[in-house]
């Protein structure tokens, strides 16, 4: 269960020379949340999360961890953990190796090094050698280096850019397995097809601006497009014809995407079982949410 904000921004703004790059942002990072930051490339999401990480000194505005203001405080750093640019290793070692040479120079646990590995399925590659890595595992043991110190939040800076198909489901896997073990993870993406799916909650940004911030479970309760999915789509496409404020947006063989205020009981009621519809779900276009 989601509980109270964990971290809070608040007013953050950052000029480099007379272009501003964030313009008084404010969100919340609800515990226990999958949040993420949506935007183009441009929109300020790398400026914010290297402000968040320490590696921007200068800049408006304030950021606290459970209340408390991090500013001119370097505690909360132990409380969080950052994937915020490639991540380096020591090509030439194994990834276990590369943990236990970290542990050390961090002072963190040895013996955590097989669990943290299979937290992010790299266990079966424990032994073996980096530079043999693919890009999407590097990033993954970059989640591994992240979490040494049991961070309780996570900050993650388009993780999954630059991988493949399969390394973006490699990598969304596992951030949704460390979410559902307790870690609150922040996020930021320009890829939206799988935010609706990954993400409890979402920001986006836009010229440095905050454009909307709410819950994913909201927005699809307030959205007023269906897929309709039959066998038989023009005996439907004829009834829906015939409603009022419905505009069919999409069709194919076997799909109807519509947009209408009418709730699902009431659309429900316009069918009948010789119109051979086997789903019919609410449509969540996040691209949408950027105009």
């Amino acid at each position: 269960m989601i509980n109270s904000s964990l971290v809070k921004i608040e007013k953050v703004s950052k000029y480099f020379g007379k272009a501003r790059v964030l313009n008084d942002v404010s969100f919340e990072i609800p515990k226990g949340s999958v949040l993420g930051i949506l935007g183009p490339n441009g929109s300020g999401k790398s400026t914010l999360m290297r402000i968040i990480a320490g590696l921007i000194k200068s800049w408006d505005g304030n950021i606290y961890l459970e209340g408390k203001s991090i500013i001119d405080d370097n505690i909360y750093l132990h409380r969080a953990g950052f994937l915020i640019e490639d991540p380096a290793f020591y090509e030439h070692l194994t990834a276990a190796e590369n943990l236990m040479m970290l542990s050390r120079l961090t002072d963190s646990p040895l013996d955590n090094i097989e669990r943290l590995l299979k937290r992010v399925d790299l266990n079966r590659s424990a032994n073996k050698l980096v530079r043999k890595f693919s890009y999407g595992m590097k990033q993954r043991l970059g989640i591994a280096q992240a979490i040494l110190n049991d961070p309780d939040i996570l900050f993650l800076d388009e993780p999954s850019n630059g991988l493949d198909p399969h390394g973006i489901v490699q990598m969304n896997k596992t951030i949704s397995n460390l979410n559902k073990q307790g870690k609150t993870i922040c996020l930021s993406t320009h890829i939206v097809d799988h935010v609706k799916d990954l993400c409890s909650h979402i920001i986006i940004l836009k010229e440095g601006s905050l454009i909307l911030d709410d819950s994913i479970e909201n927005l699809f309760k307030n959205t007023t497009k269906y897929d309709i999915k039959s066998d038989n789509i023009e005996s439907i496409k004829n009834k829906l014809s015939q409603l009022k404020n419905l505009t069919i947006l999409e069709e194919t063989d076997k799909k109807l995407t519509i947009d209408s205020k009418l709730n699902l009981s009431e659309l429900l009621k316009n069918f009948s079982e010789s119109d051979n519809l086997y789903s019919i779900n609410k449509k969540l276009d996040i691209q949408d949410l950027f105009s």
